[in-house]
Order: C-alpha cells, then sequence, then structure tokens
C-alpha cells in the first residue's frame, strides 16, 4: 500500500534531527522539529511537511459492541488515516488493553471516518460497557505468527482446548474451579454440609487449602502444614502441593485417581 501523503505505514516512528525517537504511537510532529526516519521520503512527501505517523489511533467516542467470531463492527475514527481494506487489525478497550479482539478491515471511509472492521477473531474478555477502543494495525511478524501456531498446539495437547472456539480459556482458574469442586464434594460427602453457603466462603486455593487441611487433621490427627512428609497411603509421596493432598485424599478415601477419573463424585452412584 502506497501512503497517502502526509501518512507513513506501520511500523514508523517520530524522531527528532539527533535521532530522539518522540512517538511510534498516531501523533503530529513538529516540522521544524522532525524528518522521516527512512533516507529517502516517498514521491510527494517533502521531509519539510507535516507527517502523521501510525500504528495506533483510537475511536471518538465511547461504543458499546458485542464482538463476536467471524461478526463485523464499526467505529467512528479520524479521517484520512491511511487504512485499506483487507488490513488485520485489533481492537483494545482504552486502559484496559487485556480486553481486545481482532479482525480484518472490510471498508474505511477516509471523508468521515467511518472504520468497519470484520472477520472478527480472538475476542478476549468483557464487553458490557460503552468504552473508547484504541485501534492498531497489526504489522506481520513471522516468529509471532509461529509462536502463536505453538501456543495452538500446546493447548490442544496439553488441555484439549482450541484457542480460536475458546480464547478466553485460562487453564490456572479452570483448575482452581475443578479442585474447588472436589472439595465440595469431599465436605459434602463427609460430613453432610455445602461449604459454598460458609459466610466466609472464598474461591481461594488459601481457603481450600485450608479446608482439606482441616479434614487431614480431623481424620488423622496431623497437621499438614508441619508435617510434609505424612501420606494416608503409607508411601513415600511428599506432600508439598495442595493437588498431592487432595489426590493422596481420594485415594485413600475412595480408592479413585483423580488424573484417571476427574469426573468422580462420592455423592453420587453414576462414576
Amino acid at each position: 500500500m502506497q501512503p497517502d501523503l502526509n501518512y507513513c505505514v506501520v511500523p514508523a516512528k517520530c524522531v527528532t534531527n539527533n535521532g530522539r525517537i518522540i512517538s511510534t504511537d498516531l501523533v503530529y510532529c513538529n516540522e521544524n522539529e522532525v524528518h522521516h526516519e527512512h533516507p529517502h521520503p516517498p514521491p510527494g512527501n517533502p521531509p519539510s511537511s507535516i507527517e502523521k505517523f501510525i500504528t495506533k489511533t483510537k475511536t471518538i467516542k465511547p461504543y458499546k459492541v458485542v464482538p463476536t467470531k467471524n461478526g463485523t463492527v464499526g467505529f467512528l475514527v479520524e479521517t484520512n488515516l491511511p487504512f485499506s481494506q483487507g488490513q488485520p487489525i485489533s481492537c483494545s478497550i482504552l486502559d484496559n488493553e487485556s480486553n481486545f479482539f481482532n479482525g480484518i478491515v472490510f471498508d474505511y471511509d477516509k471523508e468521515i471516518g467511518f472504520l468497519s472492521i470484520g472477520s472478527i477473531e480472538n475476542v478476549t474478555g468483557n464487553f458490557n460497557n460503552s468504552v473508547v477502543y484504541n485501534i492498531s494495525l497489526i504489522s506481520f511478524d513471522p516468529e509471532v505468527v509461529k509462536l502463536k501456531e505453538r501456543m495452538d498446539l500446546l493447548y490442544q495437547y496439553l488441555f484439549q482446548i482450541d484457542l480460536k472456539t475458546v480464547p478466553n480459556y485460562n487453564p490456572i482458574s479452570e483448575q482452581l474451579q475443578f479442585f474447588e469442586k472436589k472439595v465440595y464434594y469431599l465436605i459434602l460427602y463427609l460430613f453432610d454440609y455445602d461449604v459454598r453457603l460458609k459466610p466466609n466462603y472464598q474461591l481461594t486455593e488459601e481457603y481450600l487449602s485450608t479446608q482439606l487441611t482441616n479434614i487431614y487433621t480431623d481424620f488423622f490427627d496431623v497437621d499438614l502444614t508441619m508435617c510434609l512428609c505424612f501420606n494416608p497411603n503409607g508411601t513415600e509421596y511428599i506432600m508439598n502441593s495442595f493437588k498431592k493432598r487432595l489426590y493422596q485424599l481420594y485415594l485413600y478415601l475412595f480408592s479413585i485417581n483423580l488424573e484417571q477419573s476427574p469426573w468422580f463424585n462420592p455423592n453420587t452412584i453414576n462414576n
């Protein structure tokens, strides 16, 4: 794509005459202080003209959108930006860039600044509010593409998760929810009460670990925080993690290996 007059395509920088980088975002650079970083500026772009360099812009006003995979959205942005059909683009919430989605430029009206984005993918985060969005062109980096492909394969292998379908998947929170469910089942089975109804209940590993430690104290008269060598199954398996303590207790009480039978629930007969 040939840049418009007074524009530079990604990646570009505003630099002073002594080489100091001013910005890599969308800015106007002072014509007396700044020159294009390339030694031979494109035809029609005299070095003394005011140049606009783009890596990122933002929506003119807040928008409430519901991005969906393969869907479309539209925003008003600045006019006369060097967007063109087919460019990969990323939209993230201003000051909260962990909430984002990617897509392709479908159309851009340079006269009014309306940007249409389609082929949406990688929808990540919460989009319930009316917010200003950062709009960023995505420069192609083969190493980043390769890394993404490897991460996709890794998640498929370890968690049987397709990140294209479930981009928000977090293995840490998923594991915590799994542990919570097993502690809940255990306390319901042993003491016939719902731990989730306790006033101080928290969905944290620290809270669940305390509940598990109390079970070990009640049944085996041992404080696991002081004696990591204790194992109810009589093995030398060091109990130095919450997962090990939980799994060994299920093995002792129900002869169940949770690695092999993660769906097991002692409160039901259909296991």
